[in-house]
């Protein structure tokens, strides 16, 4: 029923769908340990990049009354009027695609054009004349702790449990952890629900996850629902094959962005050899749908062929027609810390990742078959990141500094894994 063309030539190429139709709604944060607490949030989407973030705090008790409030009126005023690129805390987005690669607002449209049963046209007009006001949520991030086995390179405590840890224990941040219950609407919120994308943390791991999912199939809700998780596959899946067959569909979010020494190094925690089995059976599971997501960092850049022959060899991806539309695997930039990414790494660093993915391409390109394109496609998006973030000399001394404070708890120095950055730590 939903063209995205269609939604583009009707709403504009620059629309973003989530603060028409959906919502990010977190019960938990990390404060300051002498702050009493923090309310709960309702925004549209996990990436916002507010100065203030407390403009997305939930008012009266009620994400519906949030979710009208005129910052949410005004966000869904300017996509309407094309200003997506001049809205201030839409900016990552906006970066990503001037860098050349798919922002989370195209992978969302593409998604929601896919899988929603509503006329989306014909809703966003709807609520453009109704004042810019919203009805129901049909599509909800829910987010509500940051419980997690991981300790990634690139995360916050706010989004991991291990890496909060890591933040008082290593980096002496004086924080905690709250956990709210849910507001008063939350459950009325679920009766007219679409799509539910658990995230986290490890969503897998959360009790609150399989509380709700245990709501949903208890109130015979679940047959309509499409439900996302994000994983980083340190646990197999089959153990959930019972709730999930209850859902409408289940699709899997696997964090996956190396292979081997580098990945353990980069998401501190993860075991290669478990690792690789648990995302190969969510990438050939019958019931589920697999989208891999490699975050792109200055430390992986160098392998970043050995994952994509990793998923090449494990045949990963469109081997027909109508695959070819599907997203398979994601190339991430780093978010909010950029002295991870590709601006830290220096020319002659760069040209040595740059020639290793060239020279990989080599493997795909004279293929014409769906399959084979794909992965041509798939290293361009690669190369394409890196030559379009140019490098930032003050990045380097800032990459050097965090990654110094890693290696005391990381089992392995950087240098040991990533040898092309030995130069540089030398003093």
């Amino acid at each position: 029923m939903n063209d995205l063309d269609n939604i583009y030539q009707e709403l504009g190429e620059h629309i973003c769908l989530y603060p028409f139709f959906g919502a990010f709604y977190q019960t938990n944060n990390v404060i300051p340990i002498a702050q009493e607490g923090m309310p709960n949030s309702v925004r549209p989407c996990s990436i916002v990049m507010a100065d203030d973030m407390n403009k997305w705090n939930i008012t009266n008790d009620s994400i519906h009354d949030t979710r009208n409030a005129p910052v949410w009126k005004q966000m869904r005023q300017d996509f309407i009027q094309d200003k997506f690129h001049d809205i201030h805390d839409c900016r990552s987005c906006s970066y990503n695609e001037k860098s050349g690669v798919s922002s989370p607002r195209q992978q969302n449209n593409k998604f929601l054009a896919q899988f929603l049963q509503s006329d989306i046209v014909s809703e966003v007009k709807q609520i453009i004349n109704d004042d810019y006001n919203v009805h129901d949520i049909i599509t909800l991030d829910y987010y509500p702790s940051n419980y997690c086995n991981y300790s990634c390179v690139m995360c916050a405590g706010g989004a991991s449990s291990k890496r909060q840890t890591f933040e008082v224990q290593v980096m002496k941040k004086q924080e905690k952890i709250v956990l709210n219950a849910a507001d008063p609407d939350f459950y009325s919120v679920l009766d007219k629900v679409q799509l539910i994308n658990f995230t986290g943390g490890e969503t897998a791991l959360q009790s609150q996850v399989h509380e709700i999912m245990d709501y949903l199939i208890e109130k015979d809700l679940a047959k309509n629902i499409l439900i996302t998780l994000l994983t980083n596959a340190s646990s197999s899946a089959s153990a959930l094959d019972e709730k999930f067959r209850k859902f409408k569909q289940v699709i899997y979010n696997v964090s996956v962005d190396g292979v081997g020494d580098v990945i353990e190094y980069q998401r501190r925690g993860a075991k290669w050899a478990s690792l690789s089995v648990n995302a190969l059976e969510l990438m050939d599971h019958e019931y589920i749908s697999t989208v891999v997501n490699y975050v792109l960092t200055g430390i992986n850049v160098f392998s970043a062929m050995d994952f994509i022959n990793w998923c090449y060899e494990s045949g990963f991806g469109p081997h027909n027609p109508e695959d070819v539309a599907g997203s398979f695997i994601n190339i991430s930039p780093v978010f909010r810390v950029d002295h991870l990414g590709q601006g830290a790494v220096p020319p002659e660093l760069r040209e040595i990742a740059l020639s290793r993915l060239r020279t990989g391409r080599e493997r795909f390109e004279n293929n014409t078959a769906i399959y084979e394109t794909y992965y041509t496609q798939l290293v361009d998006r690669v190369i394409s990141v890196i030559e379009s973030t140019p490098y930032d000399p003050a990045y380097l001394p800032q990459f050097i500094e965090h990654i110094r404070l890693e290696d005391t708890v990381s089992k392995k120095k950087l240098t040991d894994v990533v040898p092309e950055w030995a130069p540089y730590f030398q003093s």
